[in-house]
């Protein structure tokens, strides 16, 4: 029997795939495919395979990738959807095919704990009260409890992220093979473990530390492979600008300070001759903080004038931390911990000099500031051509999958992204029958967006039908002010009706919080802003209406958001229809997504923004969206929430 017909095999309605999945359907959109990755496999070549709800991608993937493939890396976008894919999918799959295939989770190092990290953590007690003692006292007797070292095996009664900072190492911190307890390394096992493995499955972010980590020459996390997998791959491209990018906190470089203080101290003195240059380093990082005081957001460096005393700090401390660098590498036998701090100065220096120069093609220079530190970033424009040199280099498949890649049927903004204009592009809609089990509705004379009464109309608006639907409801804003705004007029109409319904806020604990807790109650409404646009899954009648205020439009005023419009804008090209409509879109899709999510699911999705009709980009957005039955009257809305 042929790959291709043991892959039919496993789809049909009598295959392997349904010996041990209850109720196992088959549908046409998961083999074929499966089929079509199977051969993009065998030609080792990249495909985009853009599947709607339903379709069942992650064994469309799996079961030609464990056929064809010796050694498959799978990256997902959340290390949510990361554990599921190990803990569950993979082993329904390998339980299915029969295949012995051996497979590892591989995390971020600061996943792991680190023995030299809590080692010195003890010696300086640097812990300001009893608590965080108590906390990082749980976390040392896990050191020899564990055999993976994996924090997440801690239930902790609450989260310290400084205390969890001192337990974990980070690139800049770690002492590599020169550690004394090398031996011991969770890290260096995970990763031993990675090697042996022939599926490795990581997140975007590990996948593309990994690759900048190549690039700089320092070594290997993830193993050579002959197949990628990019589940959720409409977020590749923000992730592999990160990365491709670079950034430095005052938090990294106060870190770098106190890594200084420690490897002098342990030194002795011998290394006198630092301890003034140490002094105005310290001093150098508080001119540079000072130098942003009264400062919240994110800015654009080109407004230079508004910015000079900054890019004037960040030049100053840039040729501090030179002389500094210069100062440590005459240091007669100099420590492993201070030869360490010696690179991260040459890289803070390097980052400081570039960001403090005035270049406006290159890259996009910005920062983010906030009460505990400032972030500067250097991010580029287009990483087309780096991440097209790094899917070109070797004989290997490339496997990009989502639900929302596509405007209209159109690929292109996601592939001009990341230089995969090449790449075979394939689309199935969801096997889901939207027309006969939700409804869109959009509103009729809805004021503008940027008008000051439109939250207030969002809700008055939305009312009845989240009063019809019981609750059972998520809106999803486009800001965290409006989202707010929102609750409080909820709140306000739904008193005055004498409706009790429990309000859900973003903000008033974690999202896994939240959703559990909205889960439970089954009558609640969850407001949400950017991070709940994707990544909820909640089946069945729990969910039922779904309210969006207006169309995700990125910030035009947004640094990184206004650096590419311009550099389009430069190149002749239409920034709003070519990027800003085509984000909006994608953005969309994955907040429409949430709706309905098995196949018996019923729901109504509420866009409130008359630009969906008015405008003529509207159109493209309009046909972009799930084939839902379309209305503008309320009364159908009611009756259809009568139902669910």
């Amino acid at each position: 029997m042929s790959t291709q017909e043991e892959i039919d095999r496993a789809f049909n309605s009598n295959g392997l795939l349904s010996e041990v999945v209850a109720g196992y359907k088959a549908r046409i959109e998961q083999s074929e495919m499966a089929q079509a990755i199977g051969s993009a496999i065998k030609r080792k070549e990249p495909i985009i395979c853009e599947a709607g709800t339903g379709t069942g991608k992650t064994f469309a993937y799996l079961i030609p990738a464990f056929y064809y493939g010796r050694k498959i890396i799978i990256a997902t976008g959340t290390k949510t959807l990361q554990d599921q894919l190990f803990d569950q999918d993979i082993q329904v799959v390998r339980s299915a095919l029969k295949i012995p295939i051996t497979v590892a989770k591989l995390k971020g190092r600061a996943n792991y704990l680190c023995h030299h990290q809590i080692e010195r953590t003890k010696s300086e007690r640097s812990f300001s009260n009893l608590r965080e003692v108590e906390l990082f006292n749980m976390y040392e007797r896990m050191l020899d409890s564990s055999k993976s070292g994996d924090i997440s095996e801690v239930n902790m009664p609450e989260e310290n992220p400084r205390v969890q900072s001192s337990v974990v190492s980070t690139r800049d911190n770690c002492l590599g093979s020169d550690c004394l307890h090398i031996n011991k390394c969770f890290v260096l096992k995970a990763r031993k473990k990675a090697l042996a493995a022939e599926v490795v499955v990581v997140n975007h972010h590990l996948f593309f530390a990994d690759l900048a980590l190549k690039q700089d020459g320092f070594g290997e996390l993830l193993p050579d492979c002959d197949v990628v997998i990019f589940d959720e791959a409409h977020q590749v491209g923000d992730v592999a600008t990160q990365f491709f990018g670079s950034s430095v906190s005052t938090n990294q470089l106060n870190e770098l300070l106190r890594d200084l203080r420690y490897a002098t101290v342990i030194m002795g003195d011998s290394v006198e001759i630092v301890d003034d240059l140490i002094g105005s380093f310290e001093k150098g990082i508080r001119d540079l903080r000072l130098s942003f005081e009264g400062l919240k957001g994110r800015y654009d460096l080109r407004e230079r004038d508004r910015f000079s005393k900054a890019v004037e700090s960040s030049s100053v401390l840039a040729g501090i931390a030179k002389d500094l660098a210069e100062c440590v590498g005459s240091v007669k036998l100099i420590n492993v911990e201070l030869q360490r701090c010696r690179e991260r100065l040459l890289e803070a220096v390097s980052f400081l000099v570039i960001w403090s120069k005035y270049d406006e093609h290159s890259v996009i220079r910005w920062f983010e500031s906030s009460i505990q530190s400032v972030r500067m970033h250097l991010t580029p424009i287009d990483v087309s051509e780096e991440f097209k040199s790094v899917v070109m280099a070797g004989e290997r498949s490339w496997i990009f999958t989502s639900a929302t890649l596509s405007v209209s049927g159109d690929a292109s903004y996601f592939t001009q992204q990341l230089g995969l204009e090449d790449a075979l592009f394939k689309s199935w809609d969801s096997p889901f029958d939207y027309s006969q089990n939700s409804v869109l509705y959009v509103p009729k004379d809805m004021p503008q967006p940027a008008q000051a009464s439109y939250v207030e109309r969002v809700i008055d608006e939305s009312i009845d039908a989240i009063c019809a639907a019981k609750g059972r409801c998520m809106m999803l804003f486009t800001s965290l002010a409006a989202m707010r705004a929102a609750g409080d007029r909820l709140s306000t109409s739904l008193k005055e009706r004498n409706v009790e319904i429990p309000l859900l806020i973003q903000g008033d604990g974690s999202k896994f919080e939240l959703l559990n807790q909205f889960k439970k109650i089954k009558n609640a409404v969850l407001l949400g802003s950017h991070s709940f646009w994707e990544g909820v899954d909640v089946r069945g009648e729990g969910l039922v209406l779904v309210v969006i205020d207006k169309l995700p439009f990125s910030v035009p005023d947004d640094p990184v958001t206004a650096g590419r419009i311009d550099y389009l804008r430069s190149k002749g090209g239409n920034p709003f229809m070519d990027f800003q409509v085509p984000e909006a879109v994608i953005s969309l899709k994955q907040g429409a997504g949430r709706l309905i999510r098995d196949e018996t699911d019923l729901g109504v999705l509420i866009i409130c923004d008359p630009r969906l009709l008015s405008k003529p980009y509207g159109k493209k957005i309009w046909k972009s969206l799930p084939p839902m039955r379309r209305t503008q009257e309320l009364s159908d809305v009611i009756s259809f929430l009568k139902t669910a």
